[in-house]
């Protein structure tokens, strides 16, 4: 049956082969119908043809044009009624007093008058079928003209016959008995036929119902039709006393009735748009929760936003068609399916909105001026949840069933639209948070891990000196540290001590602060006696094969334990402070004997010596002490760091630098820590040998600056100036716990 009624229908409709199921049945389903009701169409308007007196129409025309504005007035002044079929499928019965107004016309002139209702009837075709988007609309309005002027021609000749046979007189000259039973007999009639007529279409219908929806239940589509063909007809009966007053009582009562049934066709309509707007309200807040309660509780990278949009958005709009689109030229939600909306041009013009927009049908579309016939539409901006930009837009064409729509009616669909624009923007939103952590986690995982790995290039013990107290910490400002200290052993019992700063933070901190370590470890080694040399192979090698723009200061010195020596290079980095416990203590600062590696290839460093006394401590450290910051925005300095290695002098390396760790601590206070900390303590015992703290002449060598260049490196032109500008770098506020690891030896 299905294939057979296809076959029929795409003889003349071919394209009927591209649709699918349900749109191929439903306007095969218009084909055959017009093909079938047609003829009785014809018919209808050859016996109307016939049976016109067009005497009538010379002798009363101005009524008969009063009659015809009266339909015309009464036809947009309809009363409706929206109703569910099935899920996600609406049917819409309309009436009005049109068809009073009509039978009153008859009751009066005879069939001539029914050619009021023909002629507005061809206009209103001709209207939409000039505007119709799509083949399926115009075979749709086809098949409702045919059915239309089957009933305002054959069913109302017929009609009028029975009232004929029945004693009823044209024109009806009082509103008797004898009228009323005729005329009530014509009405029955005339419904009968209608019914008729319809009875095809009804059968049509329910064989839809059940093959293209699947629906065993008829009973809706049974009372939605009974409704659908009796509302039109309810006023009906009420056109007998409208024609018999105006025959007794004149033109005056006639316009007086004419008024009082305009206020009430007025307040009809209104009703019938406030029980439609409340229907439409009452369903979208339904689906606006479902959808809200589905997105809460739906996975949280949004992969099934896309099908529950699918499910709940078609039944909160259901006579429109929905589009709603990303800028990523995607679309989350298309219904139907097969429809293809122009959405890049429509976004160039959303990209600037943030509000909702109506457009009336005819209306001019900002994005399409050429476009001169198009439905209703509503547009909205799905806007993001932190910028407040346009992200897409919520597309809605509606389609007419009994209501024509009106800007009041759109814009009461503002609330709905923009709730659901807001619901993708925060699904959206949602995801992209999701996203972000996950990739966030995966971050901190392999900052975790590249901490770890960090942690094992620092030295796992400390060397043993005897005569000699070593205390070492680092406490990272993030998981990963540009901060790093070694302990390098050399021959003859000598020891490398190297203090080191990154210029910046973070993970790309930490690489550089890997390739410096290895470069540092790889030249003490080779030049044992000579950090100035360290440090310059260290610098041309690192400007080779690193372009960071990221550079490094450190401090090198040469421990001999046995003689109490020093011997090293501070390439721009905090001057470490020698205490000496003598004389009430005194400092004497290691400043800065050339400037940081890594920024001019010909830089060259030179050496010093100082000679460590027993019970004197050296401190070493890092910027994160000095540039310390509390939450006043005050930093730590130098000054405290001095007192309190002063203040605690006489104890071992252990405890002054617990001290100075604590009083960084207290300082800070609550305030986050912003840069690594490396504090380095080495303490000379008081109790060491004398032939230990007296090495033999011809073996100390004297501090000196410029003695000790390195003649083929080249000295400086600005040694002063050099020392002044890098004698201090970073900025650093506060310090915590550290969070990952670190490392106190």
């Amino acid at each position: 049956m299905r294939n057979l009624l296809t076959s029929l229908a795409r003889v003349f409709w071919p394209e009927l082969e591209n649709m699918n199921e349900q749109r191929r049945l439903a306007g095969a389903g218009d084909v055959l119908m017009f093909l079938l009701i047609a003829p009785f169409a014809v018919a209808g308007l050859v016996w109307l043809v016939l049976a016109s007196d067009t005497s009538i129409v010379l002798a009363a025309w101005p009524m008969l044009l009063l009659f015809g504005a009266l339909i015309v007035i009464f036809n947009q002044l309809n009363y409706f009624l929206i109703v569910e079929i099935h899920t996600d499928r609406y049917g819409s019965a309309e009436g009005s007093l049109a068809g009073m107004v009509q039978w009153a016309a008859a009751f009066l002139y005879g069939p001539i008058a029914l050619w009021l209702s023909v002629i507005n009837s061809f206009v209103r075709f001709a209207w939409n079928l000039y505007w119709a988007p799509s083949t399926a609309a115009r075979w749709n309005q086809w098949r409702a003209q045919a059915m239309e002027i089957s009933n305002v021609t054959l069913a109302y000749l017929i009609s009028l016959q029975v009232y004929a046979r029945f004693g009823g007189k044209i024109p009806l000259s009082a509103p008797d008995t004898q009228a009323i039973l005729a005329g009530s007999l014509a009405l029955s009639a005339y419904f009968i036929l209608v019914l008729i007529i319809w009875t095809p279409y009804i059968a049509l219908a329910i064989w839809m119902q059940r093959v293209a929806i699947s629906s065993t239940s008829i009973r809706p589509l049974l009372r939605f039709l009974i409704m659908a063909l009796g509302l039109p007809t309810v006023a009906n009966p009420f056109a007998i006393l409208v024609a018999g007053l105006y025959f007794q009582q004149g033109l005056v009562v006639f316009i007086f009735i004419s008024m009082g049934l305009l206020i009430v066709a007025y307040i009809s309509r209104q009703l019938s748009w406030v029980a439609e707007l409340s229907r439409q309200q009452t369903r979208q807040l339904e689906q606006l929760e479902h959808l809200s309660r589905d997105i809460i509780t739906s996975p949280l990278d949004a992969s099934r936003l896309s099908n529950l949009l699918d499910e709940h958005v078609p039944n909160m709009f259901p006579s429109g068609r929905v589009a709603i689109w990303l800028s990523s030229n995607q679309f989350l939600h298309r219904h139907p399916q097969e429809w293809s909306p122009e959405m890049e041009q429509i976004w160039d013009w959303v990209q600037d909105q943030r509000q909702a927009h109506a457009f009336l049908e005819g209306e001019p579309l900002p994005w399409n001026s050429a476009a001169i016939h198009h439905s209703p539409a509503i547009i909205t901006p799905i806007l993001e949840v932190d910028s407040n930009q346009p992200l897409g837009c919520v597309y809605i064409e509606l389609r007419s069933l009994a209501q024509p729509w009106h800007r009041k009616a759109l814009t009461a669909l503002f609330p709905a639209a923009q709730s659901l624009a807001a619901q993708v923007a925060s699904a959206l939103h949602q995801a992209r948070i999701y996203s972000e952590s996950l990739e966030f986690q995966a971050t901190l995982q392999e900052l975790e891990f590249a901490g770890r790995i960090q942690a094992s290039f620092l030295p796992n013990e400390l060397p043993d000196l005897a005569g000699w107290e070593l205390a070492v910490t680092l406490v990272p400002a993030r998981e990963t540290s540009g901060d790093f200290f070694d302990f390098i052993p050399l021959p003859d019992g000598r020891v490398g001590i190297l203090v080191a700063d990154v210029a910046d933070k973070g993970l790309g901190a930490a690489l550089y602060m890997a390739l410096s370590r290895t470069l540092f470890r790889t030249y003490a080694l080779e030049y044992e006696a000579r950090p100035d040399i360290v440090f310059f192979s260290a610098n041309e090698r690192i400007l080779q094969d690193a372009r960071a723009n990221l550079f490094v200061t450190a401090f090198y010195g040469i421990l001999d334990p046995r003689l109490g020596t020093l011997t090293y290079s501070n390439a721009g980095h905090n001057p470490p402070f020698l205490i000496n416990n003598q004389d009430g203590g005194t400092f004497t600062a290691l400043t800065p004997t050339g400037i940081p590696i890594g920024v001019d290839p010909d830089a060259t460093w030179t050496q010093e010596v100082i000679q460590i006394d027993p019970g004197a401590a050296l401190i070493l450290y890092t910027d994160g002490i000095p540039d310390a910051q509390n939450s006043d925005g005050s930093f730590y300095k130098e000054r405290r760091l001095m007192e309190v290695a002063l203040a605690s002098i006489n104890r071992p390396a252990q405890e002054i630098q617990a001290a100075i760790l604590a009083s960084v601590k207290e300082f800070v206070g609550k305030a986050s820590q912003f840069d690594d900390i490396t504090l380095l303590v080495l303490v000379r015992d008081v109790q060491a040998k004398e032939e230990e703290q007296s090495p033999p002449s011809e073996e100390i060598v004297e501090p000196q600056s410029e003695g000790n260049a390195v003649p083929e490196l080249g000295t400086p032109s600005d040694r002063t100036g050099a020392r002044s500008r890098w004698n201090s770098l970073g900025i650093g506020s506060g310090l915590r716990t550290p969070k990952r690891w670190s490392t106190r030896l």
